[in-house]
């Protein structure tokens, strides 16, 4: 089994990513389910795994070290990073789909005093900057590196690229297909009919988040600011990350 990592800090766009592959390679899901049987998400294992060869994808938010399961069997990885205040305000979207009651300055705070989730780095995914450093940073394997923002920019382009690092020869109608049917709103539909039928489903939260408007599949945005939330955290927050951002690729 050849192992290619799809691997990102979470909040990034890994699961866009999964639903992008699986849309070119096997067409439309029944379910979003299917996502995780086809592209198996490591941190939350679907139990039955089909692979129509012997390259597996499989998602990680996991930093890149000598513990990662499956390092002898990786071939290589395609890893995304997000603007961190585009990731702090998809974590907190994230944290209420479950508490609703989570103080957003509380939150924003503890990102940036921790350089990112506190509670991600106890779950082995590090920090923001630590994260993108472990992969991007002379991994044994052939690395491709995608950020969001290009990604959301020109989708077509960046499907195109991660399908050309794995040796794939571009089919461009499927590629065409797979970037239409991922398409954010699409996404956002899927959410909606499996949550209001109470159906088990690969977005987190259920009728109760949908019921107050709380969307795993939120807003997909890019270049936000946290000025809603408090005047003076944009500062704080571009004071304490402006050096790994830039170190990145995502500006200031």
């Amino acid at each position: 089994m050849r192992v290619v990592w799809i691997a990102s800090y979470p909040k990034s766009g890994n699961t866009w990513v999964r639903f992008l592959l699986y849309h070119y390679f096997w067409g439309e899901p029944a379910n979003s389910l299917e996502i995780n049987r086809r592209i198996p998400d490591l941190h939350r294992p679907s139990g039955r795994i089909e692979t129509a060869s012997d390259r597996l994808f499989v998602k990680t938010h996991l930093i890149r070290s000598e513990a990662l399961p499956f390092l002898a069997q990786t071939e290589r990885a395609i890893v995304v990073t997000r603007h961190p205040k585009d990731v702090l305000l998809s974590g907190l979207n994230y944290a209420r789909l479950e508490n609703e009651a989570v103080d957003a300055s509380a939150y924003a705070r503890a990102f940036i005093a921790g350089g990112g989730d506190p509670a991600w780095s106890q779950m082995g995914f590090g920090t923001w900057a630590g994260h993108a450093a472990s992969w991007l940073g002379g991994a044994p394997f052939p690395v491709h590196h995608a950020t969001y923002e290009a990604l959301k920019a020109d989708p077509h382009a960046g499907l195109r690229a991660m399908l050309g690092f794995v040796g794939e020869a571009i089919d461009e109608a499927a590629l065409a297909r797979a970037v239409d049917l991922s398409g954010f709103e699409r996404l956002r539909e899927m959410e909606r009919r499996e949550k209001s039928r109470g159906a088990e489903s690969l977005f987190r939260g259920g009728r109760a988040s949908l019921s107050r408007g709380a969307m795993f599949m939120n807003k997909g945005a890019t270049g936000q600011s946290l000025a809603h939330i408090d005047p003076a955290l944009d500062a704080e927050f571009d004071s304490a990350f402006a050096t790994p951002m830039a170190r990145f690729g995502h500006g200031a």
